[in-house]
């Protein structure tokens, strides 16, 4: 099988995309096959083909009908192993004491056992197939409770709950009060707060007639999704980044050094997903920075590309505006 397999690879890369696309096609009938360790190497043979550049929209059926199964029978194996976790309490390491859980109830549980070991297999070319497509994302984006219910667990569980925990042509509104600097957005793609920082660090509008840019274009590029995933380069962020509720009656943001107001801080290790929505946008506020914050230059998923796209810069009228109504808001709650 690995033998035919990297055969049809290299046929592939000579191949017409239209021959491709028919292999793709063809080998996509089967991932549903009672064998779940022939649907697996196929299901990696598919991810391979579309990280060759297949059109992946062929897997998006018959990937989410397996990976909802697998997901089903492996949530319903990691209740039965956290119902036995009591009985092992006194254990250190919480990995191993749900291993000695999984081997206690793995004989009476052997489908639910042998989903869970496909789901090694099968979770790979998924993020393959959902990274180069936001369609595939969508259609499974139903199976993200499924997969946060085991992603403590499972490393499979995991990455699904990220991948599909990511937003797509999500509104976004950030301001700068102290300048008065604003802009709409819509941002695709984006998994975590750093990544989305350094986005924002070259795409905000700057004040001043010949502007500099705030992160070098290969920092960018690694954070679009453009360049490599990552490089040596160390990224230092440019703001504190707040939630609307941090507005303050004067229209002002709390003093940097006023770590009491941490509970408005947008943290660089959360995702967009957790930033308060304000009538319709996700909304980030920027603030000078209440210390130095820095991180490596890398993105979460190698394929997945991401974009902040600004759809208008603001007005400083309309952004005392926004502030106005969120100060108002804000009093009200």
């Amino acid at each position: 099988m690995r033998a035919a397999a990297q055969s049809l690879l290299s046929a592939v890369a000579q191949a017409t995309v239209a021959e491709a696309n028919a292999a793709l096609a063809q080998l996509a009938e089967h991932i549903l096959l009672d064998d779940l360790s022939r649907a697996a190497f196929l299901a990696l043979v598919c991810g391979a083909l579309v990280e060759q550049g297949c059109d992946p929209s062929v897997l998006n059926q018959p990937l989410n009908q397996r990976l909802r199964a697998l997901l089903e029978a492996s949530a319903r194996l990691a209740d039965a192993c956290i119902a036995r976790i009591p009985e092992l309490e006194g254990e250190d390491n919480p990995a191993e004491t749900f291993a000695k859980a999984r081997q206690q109830v793995a004989d009476a549980m052997p489908l639910e056992d042998a989903a869970w070991q496909a789901l090694d297999l099968f979770w790979r070319p998924a993020i393959a197939v959902f990274s180069v497509s936001r369609a595939a994302r969508a259609e499974a984006r139903g199976l993200r409770d499924l997969a946060a219910k085991i992603a403590n667990y499972h490393e499979g569980g995991h990455w699904l709950q990220l991948m599909l925990s990511v937003l797509d042509d999500e509104p976004l509104l950030a301001i700068e009060p102290h300048t008065r600097l604003g802009m709409l957005a819509r941002m695709s793609g984006i998994v975590d707060n750093f990544q989305l920082h350094v986005l924002l660090m070259d795409t905000f509008p700057h004040a001043g007639i010949l502007p500099r840019r705030r992160v070098p274009k290969r920092v960018a590029d690694v954070a679009r999704g453009l360049g490599p995933q990552q490089t040596d380069d160390t990224v230092t962020g440019n703001w504190n980044l707040y939630t609307w509720k941090a507005i303050e009656p004067d229209l002002r943001l709390p003093d940097p050094s006023d770590y009491g107001a941490s509970v408005y801080w947008i943290w660089n290790e959360g995702s967009p997903e957790d930033i308060p929505v304000f009538e319709g946008y996700r909304v980030v506020l920027l603030g000078p920075a209440s210390y130095s914050r820095s991180w490596g230059c890398q993105r979460m998923f190698d394929k997945l590309p991401a974009s902040l796209d600004v759809e208008r810069r603001l007005a400083k009228s309309e952004v005392t505006d926004w502030l106005q109504r969120m100060a108002a808001a804000k009093g009200v709650s």
